[in-house]
């Protein structure tokens, strides 16, 4: 029994991860009420985070997924297609707002966030993968921060290519 014990707690303390999933999800009309006021941009039509080259292309793949940038690959999905993994979903991330988004229970922090207003942008979330204990203190995510701005900015553009919603979505 205490091994079990210890199975279900290990994801929680090594990575903030539930051992399970309570299937926590937004609905249309909360997404709404958390982005009234706030300008709508498509962050995704920014041409700066938008890489053709496949060398570079190849450089965010590396970084997103590699221990050197964070290994995030390890703990988030980025596309829709993606089975959910211990952490939440990248997909559409940018103009989202903090701590909304399906099969996944935020911490604290991350709810207060959203309550105060923080919405992902490349801006926010490049602050974010610098140091997150510091930018939101007590959210659950437990990796160092990205101190090299290179590797951020080539995380941000992998998610900029890679976690863009379908049309219409």
């Amino acid at each position: 029994m205490v091994i079990i014990g210890i199975a279900f707690y290990l994801p929680f303390l090594i990575f903030g991860a539930f051992p399970y999933n309570t299937k926590i999800n937004s609905s249309s009309d909360e997404m709404g009420q958390l982005l009234e006021g706030f300008e709508s941009v498509d962050f995704y039509a920014m041409s700066e985070y938008l890489t053709e080259s496949p060398e570079e292309i190849q450089r965010e793949i590396h970084a997103f997924e590699t221990w050197e940038g964070g290994k995030c690959r390890f703990c988030h999905a980025v596309k829709k297609e993606d089975r959910d993994r211990m952490a939440p979903t990248l997909y559409g991330i940018f103009g989202r707002p903090a701590g909304v988004g399906n099969n996944y229970t935020y911490s604290d922090a991350l709810i207060n966030m959203k309550t105060n207003g923080l919405i992902w942008t490349p801006e926010t979330l490049d602050a974010f993968i610098l140091n997150p204990s510091e930018y939101i203190p007590g959210n659950r995510m437990r990796v160092q921060g990205i101190e090299d701005p290179e590797t951020r900015k080539l995380i941000v553009n992998y998610l900029m290519r890679e976690s863009k919603p379908i049309k219409g979505e």
